[in-house]
Protein backbone atom coordinates (compact mmCIF):
# COMPACT_ATOMS: atom_id res chain seq x y z
CA UNK A 1 0.00 0.00 0.00
CA UNK A 2 3.11 2.06 0.29
CA UNK A 3 2.97 2.88 -3.79
CA UNK A 4 -0.54 4.48 -2.98
CA UNK A 5 -0.08 6.84 -0.57
CA UNK A 6 0.16 10.23 -0.89
CA UNK A 7 3.74 11.88 -1.05
CA UNK A 8 4.81 14.04 1.10
CA UNK A 9 7.86 16.72 2.03
CA UNK A 10 10.51 15.33 3.98
CA UNK A 11 13.37 17.40 5.55
CA UNK A 12 16.64 16.75 3.65
CA UNK A 13 19.12 15.22 6.50
CA UNK A 14 22.59 16.41 6.48
CA UNK A 15 25.68 14.28 5.94
CA UNK A 16 25.97 13.04 9.49
CA UNK A 17 22.64 11.96 9.45
CA UNK A 18 23.04 10.12 6.01
CA UNK A 19 25.96 8.60 7.58
CA UNK A 20 24.46 7.21 10.93
CA UNK A 21 21.39 5.41 8.79
CA UNK A 22 23.84 3.74 6.53
CA UNK A 23 25.35 2.58 10.11
CA UNK A 24 22.46 1.49 10.80
CA UNK A 25 20.91 -0.19 8.08
CA UNK A 26 24.51 -2.17 8.26
CA UNK A 27 23.64 -3.88 11.29
CA UNK A 28 22.27 -7.51 11.47
CA UNK A 29 18.12 -8.11 11.81
CA UNK A 30 16.73 -8.74 15.01
CA UNK A 31 15.64 -12.25 15.81
CA UNK A 32 11.80 -12.14 16.91
CA UNK A 33 11.33 -14.70 19.23
CA UNK A 34 8.40 -16.45 18.96
CA UNK A 35 5.66 -15.76 20.88
CA UNK A 36 3.91 -18.14 23.04
CA UNK A 37 0.77 -18.63 20.94
CA UNK A 38 3.21 -19.47 17.84
CA UNK A 39 4.45 -22.35 19.87
CA UNK A 40 1.14 -23.85 20.76
CA UNK A 41 -0.17 -23.39 17.22
CA UNK A 42 2.57 -25.62 15.88
CA UNK A 43 2.09 -28.11 18.81
CA UNK A 44 -1.61 -28.58 17.78
CA UNK A 45 -0.22 -28.83 13.94
CA UNK A 46 2.47 -31.49 15.24
CA UNK A 47 -0.85 -33.94 16.96
CA UNK A 48 -2.99 -33.19 14.31
CA UNK A 49 -0.89 -34.40 11.82
CA UNK A 50 0.11 -37.13 13.87
CA UNK A 51 -3.54 -38.32 14.56
CA UNK A 52 -4.00 -38.02 10.88
CA UNK A 53 -1.69 -40.38 9.94
CA UNK A 54 -2.53 -42.71 12.42
CA UNK A 55 -6.08 -42.79 11.69
CA UNK A 56 -4.76 -43.78 7.90
CA UNK A 57 -2.81 -46.38 8.83
CA UNK A 58 -5.94 -47.52 10.76
CA UNK A 59 -8.31 -47.57 8.35
CA UNK A 60 -6.06 -49.49 5.04
CA UNK A 61 -4.75 -51.62 6.92
CA UNK A 62 -8.11 -54.13 6.54
CA UNK A 63 -7.87 -52.91 2.86
CA UNK A 64 -4.49 -54.12 2.08
CA UNK A 65 -4.61 -57.33 3.83
CA UNK A 66 -8.41 -57.92 2.38
CA UNK A 67 -9.02 -60.79 0.43
CA UNK A 68 -11.58 -61.32 -1.99
CA UNK A 69 -13.70 -64.33 -1.45
CA UNK A 70 -12.58 -67.90 -2.41
CA UNK A 71 -15.89 -68.18 -4.78
CA UNK A 72 -15.21 -72.24 -5.16
CA UNK A 73 -15.67 -72.33 -1.18
CA UNK A 74 -19.10 -70.28 -0.91
CA UNK A 75 -21.92 -72.90 -0.28
CA UNK A 76 -23.59 -73.63 -3.37
CA UNK A 77 -27.19 -73.25 -3.51
CA UNK A 78 -29.57 -76.69 -3.61
CA UNK A 79 -30.63 -77.59 -7.19
CA UNK A 80 -33.07 -80.03 -6.01
CA UNK A 81 -35.24 -78.64 -3.60
CA UNK A 82 -37.89 -80.81 -2.36
CA UNK A 83 -36.67 -84.28 -3.99
CA UNK A 84 -35.56 -85.45 -0.42
CA UNK A 85 -39.86 -85.56 0.35
CA UNK A 86 -40.42 -87.86 -2.13
CA UNK A 87 -41.55 -91.51 -1.32
CA UNK A 88 -39.17 -93.45 -3.16
CA UNK A 89 -41.08 -96.68 -2.51
CA UNK A 90 -43.89 -95.59 -4.66
CA UNK A 91 -41.79 -93.78 -7.31
CA UNK A 92 -38.90 -95.81 -8.08
CA UNK A 93 -35.52 -94.06 -8.64
CA UNK A 94 -34.19 -94.98 -11.99
CA UNK A 95 -31.66 -97.30 -11.73
CA UNK A 96 -28.94 -95.47 -14.05
CA UNK A 97 -25.45 -95.24 -14.35
CA UNK A 98 -23.65 -92.28 -15.16
CA UNK A 99 -19.91 -91.15 -15.93
CA UNK A 100 -18.22 -88.34 -13.90
CA UNK A 101 -14.98 -86.99 -15.12
CA UNK A 102 -12.52 -84.80 -13.76
CA UNK A 103 -12.42 -81.43 -13.44
CA UNK A 104 -9.23 -81.05 -12.08
CA UNK A 105 -6.10 -83.50 -14.07
CA UNK A 106 -2.80 -82.33 -13.11
CA UNK A 107 0.57 -83.87 -12.27
CA UNK A 108 3.38 -83.81 -9.68
CA UNK A 109 6.81 -84.85 -10.00
CA UNK A 110 8.72 -86.08 -6.62
CA UNK A 111 12.25 -85.84 -8.28
CA UNK A 112 11.52 -82.31 -9.03
CA UNK A 113 9.37 -80.88 -5.68
CA UNK A 114 9.16 -77.30 -7.19
CA UNK A 115 8.25 -78.29 -11.04
CA UNK A 116 4.92 -76.94 -12.07
CA UNK A 117 3.27 -78.63 -14.98
CA UNK A 118 1.73 -77.06 -17.79
CA UNK A 119 -1.54 -76.04 -17.52
CA UNK A 120 -3.90 -76.94 -20.70
CA UNK A 121 -1.04 -78.27 -22.90
CA UNK A 122 -2.47 -79.33 -26.12
CA UNK A 123 -4.50 -75.52 -26.39
CA UNK A 124 -3.62 -74.69 -29.90
CA UNK A 125 -4.14 -70.86 -31.67
CA UNK A 126 -6.69 -71.16 -34.88
CA UNK A 127 -8.11 -67.86 -36.82
CA UNK A 128 -10.74 -67.30 -35.10
CA UNK A 129 -9.01 -67.63 -30.97
CA UNK A 130 -7.65 -70.10 -28.96
CA UNK A 131 -8.79 -73.43 -28.70
CA UNK A 132 -8.79 -75.88 -25.34
CA UNK A 133 -9.30 -79.32 -26.32
CA UNK A 134 -11.03 -81.02 -23.20
CA UNK A 135 -8.46 -84.35 -23.28
CA UNK A 136 -6.40 -84.30 -20.29
CA UNK A 137 -3.39 -86.15 -19.62
CA UNK A 138 -3.24 -88.99 -16.61
CA UNK A 139 -0.01 -90.30 -15.78
CA UNK A 140 1.74 -92.36 -13.50
CA UNK A 141 5.32 -93.58 -12.81
CA UNK A 142 7.22 -94.36 -9.52
CA UNK A 143 8.12 -90.61 -10.04
CA UNK A 144 5.26 -89.06 -11.23
CA UNK A 145 1.80 -88.76 -9.96
CA UNK A 146 -1.42 -87.18 -11.11
CA UNK A 147 -3.40 -85.06 -8.57
CA UNK A 148 -7.76 -85.73 -9.90
CA UNK A 149 -10.45 -83.73 -9.03
CA UNK A 150 -13.96 -84.74 -9.32
CA UNK A 151 -17.59 -83.06 -8.33
CA UNK A 152 -19.99 -86.09 -7.56
CA UNK A 153 -22.97 -84.80 -9.68
CA UNK A 154 -26.66 -85.19 -9.55
CA UNK A 155 -29.37 -86.09 -6.94
CA UNK A 156 -29.43 -89.36 -5.33
CA UNK A 157 -26.41 -90.53 -7.27
CA UNK A 158 -24.11 -91.07 -3.88
CA UNK A 159 -22.74 -94.54 -4.61
CA UNK A 160 -19.62 -94.33 -6.75
CA UNK A 161 -17.11 -96.61 -8.22
CA UNK A 162 -13.50 -95.72 -9.94
CA UNK A 163 -13.18 -96.99 -13.31
CA UNK A 164 -10.47 -97.34 -15.55
CA UNK A 165 -10.77 -98.37 -19.43
CA UNK A 166 -8.33 -99.59 -21.69
CA UNK A 167 -10.16 -100.11 -24.87
CA UNK A 168 -8.00 -101.95 -27.53
CA UNK A 169 -8.99 -99.65 -30.28
CA UNK A 170 -7.44 -96.58 -28.16
CA UNK A 171 -3.98 -98.16 -27.70
CA UNK A 172 -1.06 -96.21 -28.48
CA UNK A 173 1.70 -97.64 -30.80
CA UNK A 174 4.96 -96.03 -30.26
CA UNK A 175 6.70 -97.40 -33.12
CA UNK A 176 4.57 -96.05 -35.56
CA UNK A 177 6.42 -92.52 -35.97
CA UNK A 178 2.58 -91.16 -37.18
CA UNK A 179 0.67 -92.08 -34.42
CA UNK A 180 2.43 -88.99 -32.39
CA UNK A 181 0.73 -85.94 -34.52
CA UNK A 182 -2.98 -87.94 -33.92
CA UNK A 183 -2.38 -89.12 -30.35
CA UNK A 184 -5.54 -87.14 -29.55
CA UNK A 185 -7.23 -89.96 -27.48
CA UNK A 186 -5.37 -93.06 -26.25
CA UNK A 187 -3.03 -94.63 -23.94
CA UNK A 188 0.03 -96.38 -23.31
CA UNK A 189 1.50 -98.80 -20.71
CA UNK A 190 5.09 -99.83 -20.03
CA UNK A 191 6.75 -101.56 -17.06
CA UNK A 192 5.32 -103.66 -14.83
CA UNK A 193 1.36 -102.01 -13.84
CA UNK A 194 0.43 -104.17 -11.48
CA UNK A 195 0.17 -101.91 -8.45
CA UNK A 196 -1.51 -98.75 -9.39
CA UNK A 197 -2.01 -97.40 -6.05
CA UNK A 198 -4.90 -94.32 -5.52
CA UNK A 199 -4.95 -92.59 -2.56
CA UNK A 200 -7.69 -90.10 -0.71
CA UNK A 201 -5.97 -86.43 -0.56
CA UNK A 202 -7.28 -83.79 2.43
CA UNK A 203 -8.50 -81.43 -0.17
CA UNK A 204 -12.00 -80.27 0.14
CA UNK A 205 -11.90 -77.43 -2.53
CA UNK A 206 -10.90 -77.23 -6.41
CA UNK A 207 -6.83 -77.03 -6.37
CA UNK A 208 -5.54 -74.69 -8.99
CA UNK A 209 -2.84 -76.23 -11.25
CA UNK A 210 -0.85 -73.25 -11.70
CA UNK A 211 0.80 -73.37 -8.43
CA UNK A 212 0.21 -77.05 -8.15
CA UNK A 213 4.03 -78.82 -7.52
CA UNK A 214 5.01 -81.77 -5.08
CA UNK A 215 5.98 -79.70 -2.37
CA UNK A 216 2.31 -77.83 -2.64
CA UNK A 217 0.21 -80.85 -2.87
CA UNK A 218 -2.80 -81.36 -0.58
CA UNK A 219 -1.68 -84.11 2.01
CA UNK A 220 -2.76 -88.14 2.06
CA UNK A 221 -5.71 -88.80 4.03
CA UNK A 222 -5.59 -93.09 3.33
CA UNK A 223 -5.13 -95.63 0.76
CA UNK A 224 -8.31 -96.42 -1.22
CA UNK A 225 -7.54 -99.06 -3.31
CA UNK A 226 -5.11 -100.53 -5.91
CA UNK A 227 -5.67 -101.13 -9.64
CA UNK A 228 -3.61 -104.11 -11.45
CA UNK A 229 -3.75 -102.80 -15.03
CA UNK A 230 -3.96 -104.90 -17.92
CA UNK A 231 -4.03 -103.70 -21.49
CA UNK A 232 -7.21 -104.04 -23.14
CA UNK A 233 -9.30 -104.36 -20.27
CA UNK A 234 -11.70 -102.20 -17.65
CA UNK A 235 -11.08 -102.45 -14.18
CA UNK A 236 -13.50 -101.47 -11.47
CA UNK A 237 -12.58 -100.50 -8.08
CA UNK A 238 -14.98 -101.16 -4.92
CA UNK A 239 -18.16 -99.19 -4.32
CA UNK A 240 -17.38 -95.84 -1.85
CA UNK A 241 -20.16 -93.39 -0.49
CA UNK A 242 -20.11 -89.78 -2.52
CA UNK A 243 -21.89 -87.47 -0.97
CA UNK A 244 -23.33 -85.42 -3.57
CA UNK A 245 -22.27 -82.10 -4.49
CA UNK A 246 -18.87 -82.97 -2.69
CA UNK A 247 -15.23 -82.74 -4.24
CA UNK A 248 -13.27 -86.11 -4.25
CA UNK A 249 -9.35 -85.26 -4.32
CA UNK A 250 -7.46 -88.74 -5.61
CA UNK A 251 -3.82 -89.24 -6.29
CA UNK A 252 -2.96 -92.03 -8.37
CA UNK A 253 0.68 -93.29 -8.71
CA UNK A 254 2.54 -96.80 -9.70
CA UNK A 255 4.69 -98.50 -7.13
CA UNK A 256 7.35 -100.60 -9.00
CA UNK A 257 10.11 -98.57 -10.86
CA UNK A 258 9.71 -98.83 -14.56
CA UNK A 259 5.89 -98.63 -14.18
CA UNK A 260 4.38 -96.43 -16.80
CA UNK A 261 0.51 -95.64 -17.18
CA UNK A 262 -0.26 -92.56 -19.73
CA UNK A 263 -3.53 -91.66 -20.57
CA UNK A 264 -5.50 -89.17 -23.16
CA UNK A 265 -8.81 -88.95 -22.11
CA UNK A 266 -11.99 -86.79 -22.84
CA UNK A 267 -15.57 -87.05 -22.23
CA UNK A 268 -16.29 -88.74 -25.57
CA UNK A 269 -18.40 -91.90 -25.48
CA UNK A 270 -17.80 -94.32 -25.03
CA UNK A 271 -16.05 -92.98 -21.69
CA UNK A 272 -12.19 -94.20 -22.09
CA UNK A 273 -9.47 -93.28 -19.08
CA UNK A 274 -9.95 -93.12 -15.55
CA UNK A 275 -13.57 -91.51 -14.50
CA UNK A 276 -16.06 -92.14 -11.91
CA UNK A 277 -19.13 -94.10 -12.29
CA UNK A 278 -22.01 -93.10 -10.25
CA UNK A 279 -25.11 -94.65 -9.84
CA UNK A 280 -28.50 -94.78 -7.37
CA UNK A 281 -28.52 -94.72 -3.47
CA UNK A 282 -32.12 -94.27 -3.30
Amino acid sequence: MQFFRRREYRVIHSDSDLNDEDDHEKLPPMVVPMSRLSKIATFLAIICTTFNLVYLAYMAIPVILHREPDLASLPRPNQFIGLERINYTKHAFPNVKMATFAGVIAQIDRSRPKFIYPVDPRRRSTYFGTVSPEDRNVLATNQISTIMQFRTRDFGMEWCKLKLALPGSAQYDPSDPNNEAERERNWLLEGDTSDLEVWELEASQWIDPRYLSYNTRPKRRGHIFSFRVQPNSTHVSREVRCPADKIATFEIFCVSPGCRVDIWQNKLQPPMGLFLEQRSSL
